[in-house]
């Protein structure tokens, strides 16, 4: 074993404090490029390094936050913050692992709407515009891998899914909350033709979390925070349509990443106006210059509507979702995680979630590829992330370099 593996709880040392777990995970949010990457580090850092987690909790709460709607990494450092310090380690872990992003797409999103007119500066989002499309397009590769396998029986239905909701989007442009449910109703509707996972299986008793009520004296203090901070919120017009808005799109966002772009695009482009497609676009595309996941273009729709406070409400209500589910239902997990009706559901949204990927790739295809300088960009980025294990930051980098130098000349 390891001689850094013996630190920590497993070697019966002392619990570190909450200040020192904020730090590591301050440190992940500043580093942690992409889910996968985000819960690599997680491990590598909070079980393989520190101790301060068994591989087993990890599991248990990687497997929590692909339950969840919402961020996977945020989801998990929630998870993690309350078995070790309850209400106020729900909230703090996953607040702390956003600050480096929020900030940074605050600042990001200051500029763009401050500059991102001057004609030296267009070419750059023409370029990104293009990778954004590579983006998404791997996502969908991705998705598909990951929700779609098993049997050859499950592949075809869950492509069916994902045609369903496809066809639905790009060709009837059906509302994506409806066919959210649709898919998750087809998910249900097909459990009966699956018997990998049986109802003896779904009762598995899950670790219980700590007393909030004892966790050094914080009882539900973060609880009480977080619900003045959203009343605060809800009182101003604006902010309250923002928090609601966006609060919704973090309940639905089954599969996080990519996956909830087509809510996004929904809430923020065709049902609001807040943002034009072009901004969508880019707003996509700058959040990706953050380690922060996509669902941080909330932020940058809210600075958009609402400047500072506006940003503020946009960001808590698409990230609240988990953190309060978190500390509502955690000590349930073991006993619903395996559910077959709860597996079939969330199986079906996920397959749906890919046919929306795909038909937002080809609308984004359709409006960004449209010159050799694009189409370049698509196409080496599209290999990159294909086969490359390295960040997408360097992806980034690449098209910035390429649109600098053959865009707008």
């Amino acid at each position: 074993m390891d001689p850094e593996q013996s630190e920590g709880p497993r070697a019966g040392l002392p619990q570190p404090g909450m200040l020192a777990m904020l730090r590591d995970a301050f440190f992940i949010g500043m580093i942690g490029y992409g889910g996968p990457t985000t819960l690599d580090y997680l491990q590598k850092i909070f079980v393989s390094k520190r101790g301060w987690f068994t591989d087993a909790e990890f599991l248990d709460a990687v497997g929590w936050a692909q339950l969840l709607p919402g961020s996977t990494g945020a989801s998990a450092m929630s998870y993690l913050g309350y078995r070790r310090f309850g209400h106020a380690g729900a909230v703090a872990f996953p607040a702390v692992f956003l600050a480096p992003s929020v900030t940074a797409m605050l600042v990001l999103s200051w500029a763009y709407f401050s500059y991102g007119q001057l004609s030296f500066v267009q070419p750059l989002f023409v370029g990104l515009g293009a990778l954004v499309v590579a983006l998404l397009l791997n996502a969908t590769y991705s998705l598909g891998r990951a929700v779609c396998r098993g049997g050859t029986a499950r592949i075809v239905r869950g492509l069916a899914i994902a045609t369903v909701t496809f066809i639905g989007l790009l060709v009837f442009s059906m509302n994506v909350l409806l066919l959210i449910a649709i898919a998750g109703l087809l998910g249900f509707a097909s459990a009966r033709f699956d018997r990998a996972i049986t109802t003896a299986e779904a009762i598995e008793e899950a670790p219980q979390g700590p007393d909030p009520m004892t966790k050094g004296g914080a009882g539900l203090l973060p609880a009480v925070l977080v619900a003045g901070l959203v009343v605060v919120l809800l009182l101003a017009p604006a902010s309250r349509e923002l928090f609601v808005a966006f609060f919704q799109v973090g309940l639905l966002a089954f599969g996080g990443g990519f996956a909830s772009v087509a809510l996004l695009q929904h809430v923020a482009v065709d049902q609001t106006q807040w943002l034009t497609f072009t901004e969508f676009r880019d707003g996509i595309a700058l959040g990706q210059i953050t380690p922060g996941p996509v669902l941080i273009t909330a932020t940058f729709a809210g600075y958009r509507v609402g400047g500072l406070v506006g940003s503020l409400a946009a960001t808590v209500g698409i990230f609240l979702p988990p953190v309060v589910l978190t500390m509502l239902l955690a000590d349930l997990h073991g006993k619903v995680k395996r559910l077959p009706w709860v597996q079939a559901v969330l199986s079906g949204l996920q397959c749906g979630f890919i046919g929306l990927v795909a038909a937002i790739t080809v609308r984004f295809g359709l409006s960004s590829l449209g010159t050799w300088q694009t189409w370049t960009i698509f196409l080496l980025g599209a290999v990159y992330l294909r086969f490359s294990q390295r960040s997408p930051l360097w992806a980034i980098v690449g098209a910035v370099g390429f649109s600098l130098l053959f865009i707008g000349h």
